[in-house]
Parts: structure tokens; C-alpha cells; sequence
């Protein structure tokens, strides 16, 4: 890479930069409240069981989740998820064929 290289990439970040700037500005959002806190697919998972007073069918978890969280979850994967938590012994029980619960402390 020669110099006139150099000096166009350097530019051309420089560029990126301010228009980055520009954006955020535009927006009239401070930068360090861009960053929104993801929540994980689990954790919407157990916020659903721990407001319900009794173990929830797979079903039943996602569609809660799409009208209290607006996430589709996707049915294999979040059971998937809960079953390595299971085998792990952590945060979840399952009680019956694809219902699960909030594991206590006494489990």
C-alpha cells in the first residue's frame, strides 16, 4: 500500500467517524444510551415461569412470550436450551413431556 493509499483510508475512517457522530446527534440520543441491555431468550423463559404460579407447556411459554415480550422464540431450540440447563442442573425442572418449571431450592 503507497502513501496516496494510506492518506485515502485514512480519510475515508475519518469520514465513517464523523458520520457516526452526525447520526447520533441527528437522533438526540447521548451515546451511552444507545446500549440497550439484551435479555436472553432464558431469561425471558424463567421471568414467564416465575410470574406463573405453576409449570408451563412449551406452548404456552412462547406465546406468552410473544405478548409480553414481543420475541418469538423458536419452539426446538428453546426447548433445547432448557434441556442442557436441565442436565446441568441449573434454573429449570421439567415436570412432564415438554413442561417446565423454575427449579426451587429444595430440588
Amino acid at each position: 500500500m503507497d502513501t496516496f493509499d494510506k492518506f485515502l483510508e485514512l480519510q475515508k475512517e475519518l469520514l465513517q467517524s464523523q458520520l457516526k457522530i452526525i447520526y447520533r446527534q441527528q437522533q438526540l440520543i447521548p451515546y451511552d444510551e444507545k446500549k440497550i441491555k439484551r435479555t436472553s431468550n432464558l431469561d425471558i423463559v424463567a421471568d414467564i415461569l416465575e410470574s406463573s404460579d405453576k409449570p408451563l407447556h412449551i406452548s404456552k411459554i412462547i406465546e406468552s412470550a410473544e405478548n409480553n415480550y414481543q420475541v418469538q422464540l423458536e419452539r426446538d431450540s428453546t426447548v433445547s436450551a432448557l434441556v442442557k440447563k436441565i442436565t446441568s442442573g441449573k434454573r429449570f425442572i421439567r415436570v412432564a413431556p415438554n413442561t417446565f418449571a423454575l427449579k426451587t431450592d429444595k430440588q
